[in-house]
């Protein structure tokens, strides 16, 4: 193994982005093992449950997923005076288009790359010893290992299956092996292809053939954009040859390994293929009987490699890069002249799988009974099992929550009780009257202090029109208006008291009126109103006394007199300006 791998605790290949989290929960539905723990608003991914299928990065949609990379290594790599060698997934033609073997290789090796070849070499090995375990007929049952995410199902939730999987490296180890027989110990290796398990595996103490770095076809891409290389089809490397059996590409898709086996395995065994995490499950329950004769195609994604998650994720047109991938399956027909050297050396493919359980504390009856009653769910009719969670029932939430992979209150229909039940309860207490109206202006909803203020019982508003309360020019000019709120103070004969009244919509055909009691402050303002108008009216009758006295000095007094008049007319406009603004 390289120098540069690093423990399976410190090397965490999926995870979360913080901030991006709405907890909408469907990463754990889309999970099929429930690897994702949500706790304190917060969705983790737990690298010892995980089978790295990347199911939880497509149903995301925050695109809140993150991947590790090993981009800064492969620079590194290139930087060196290393000689660098590829092992290049043969789906790499549904990524980058019609492009052949030496086409990729030529612009591979503009970059630094030393030397490439395809990981369907080791594939073609990895076959033989399928070929050679199945006929010795030592397995009552065997399950392909050709796929490490499949494998890390079978090693941490079905152990007991270990002795079905063919204890045989997968094709990605098995090439570098052969790499490091035919070139050399000193190289450096890189895997490039769709697989996110391949790159947890070769970050791991189980790695086989020393793989220095694995990259993805997106990750190429950018390294490729850095240093300004392009694929072109004008341009091929004469000294990289392809797979000398074409056939070894098929294990790329479903049903893949038993049509590129040589040997007619038929007659010897029951075929299964199980593409999908939840399907390998199904099967895996089945092997699990005391039954014997079947060999399995185990695949962790939909359709094998041609639907890994980082190609799904790329939205390709599925039957544009299926037809790609299949029109470059026979393209080493015209490239026979010559083969690769490690298609030639003889190595060590054997491997014996570890299990890999992980701590899961059971919780008893009365540990998920109290679990199930912090949410309310008491009785069998309180079990909506809708998954809304992410998990299949209510039972399977609350031993998630036991075993700390879930927060108890992540039910979706308890949190809406609850919320209902907040908005009720402010709806009933506000100190402000709230009518809730439909589309016809007639009430379907109304609180305790609008019931006070109109003097009826909510049943008797219940599907009254608004108008017998309130003014009907008002609720549709209101109704009318462009603008989000209107508001008005209202006095009408329905009502005993004064009302400012806010109408707005809360939606489509559903309007609020919320009404509040101004009875005291309009007495407040009227009796104002009455003062102003007195205080006037005494005014007057002083002014016309003085005027009167004015008019029998006038000879003596006639210029004080037109002061005088002046004095009360601006004393008049005052006072009335005053008792406008007042209105």
């Amino acid at each position: 193994m390289g120098s540069h791998l690093t423990s399976d605790k410190k090397w965490q290949v999926l995870r979360f982005a913080d901030a991006n989290c709405k907890n909408c929960y469907k990463c754990v539905r889309a999970c099929p093992v429930k690897a994702i723990s949500i706790l304190d608003d917060k969705a983790e991914i737990n690298d010892a449950r995980c089978v790295f299928c990347g199911k939880c990065f497509l149903a995301c949609p925050q695109d809140a997923g993150i991947h590790s990379t090993d981009k800064d290594k492969v620079r590194e790599l290139l930087d060196s005076d290393s000689k660098v060698y590829v092992s290049l997934a043969a789906t790499y033609s549904m990524y980058f288009g019609n492009y052949n073997l030496r086409n990729m290789a030529y612009a591979l090796k503009q970059m630094g790359f030393f030397h490439v070849e395809e990981t369907a070499v080791g594939t073609g090995r990895v076959l033989q010893e399928y070929e050679k375990i199945i006929n010795s007929r030592k397995y009552s049952n065997l399950i392909t290992s050709h796929c490490p995410g499949s494998n890390y199902l079978i090693q941490k939730y079905y152990p007991k299956l270990l002795h079905s999987l063919f204890p045989v490296v997968t094709p990605l180890e098995a090439h570098a092996l052969m790499m490091r027989k035919a070139y050399g110990d000193d190289i450096k290796i890189v895997g490039i292809g769709p697989c996110l398990a391949y790159l947890r595996l070769i970050h791991s103490e189980d790695c086989s053939g020393g793989i220095d770095a694995y990259i993805t076809y997106e990750e190429l891409k950018g390294l490729m954009d850095e240093e300004g290389v392009t694929i072109s089809a004008e341009h091929e490397d004469e000294d990289t040859y392809a797979v000398s059996a074409y056939r070894n590409r098929y294990t790329d898709e479903t049903t893949g390994v038993f049509r590129a086996m040589d040997i007619d395995i038929k007659k010897k065994y029951m075929l299964w293929t199980a593409d999908g995490v939840t399907k390998l499950g199904d099967v895996m329950q089945g092997l699990g009987r005391d039954i014997s004769g079947h060999i399995v195609e185990a695949l962790t994604c939909t359709n094998g490699c041609l639907g890994a998650p980082t190609l799904r994720m790329e939205k390709l047109d599925k039957f544009d890069a299926r037809t790609r991938w299949l029109e470059g399956i026979k393209e080493n027909i015209n490239h026979l002249d010559k083969r690769n050297p490690s298609e030639e050396v003889e190595v060590e493919l054997r491997k014996a799988y570890r299990r890999m359980e992980f701590p899961a504390p059971e919780p008893t009856e009365e540990d998920i009974e109290m679990l199930l009653e912090l949410i309310d769910k008491r009785s069998k009719k309180d079990m909506l099992d809708c998954s809304g969670c992410g998990y299949p029932s209510c039972r399977d939430k609350a031993i998630a929550v036991y075993q700390g992979m879930a927060d108890p209150y992540m039910c979706i229909p308890h949190s809406r009780d609850i919320a209902e039940a907040q908005s009720n309860l402010m709806f009933d207490n506000v100190p402000t009257g709230c009518l809730v109206l439909d589309g016809d202006l007639v009430i379907r909803d109304s609180n305790k202090m609008a019931e006070q203020l109109l003097d009826r019982s909510g049943e008797e508003l219940q599907g009254t029109a608004a108008s017998d309360f309130l003014p009907q020019d008002f609720l549709e000019s209101s109704k009318l208006k462009e603008s989000a709120v209107f508001k008005k103070a209202l006095k009408c004969p329905a009502i005993t008291c004064t009302v400012n009244a806010t109408f707005f919509k809360a939606r489509r055909d559903v309007f609020m009126v919320l009404l509040e009691d101004v009875t005291e402050r309009a007495e407040l303002i009227e009796k104002a109103a009455r003062m102003r108008l007195e205080t006037i009216d005494i005014t007057k009758d002083v002014v016309e006394k003085q005027m009167r006295v004015a008019q029998e000095i006038a000879s003596l007094l006639g210029e004080t007199t037109a002061e005088t008049k002046l004095a009360f007319n601006r004393l008049r406009d005052n006072l009335l300006e005053s008792e406008s603004e007042w209105k």
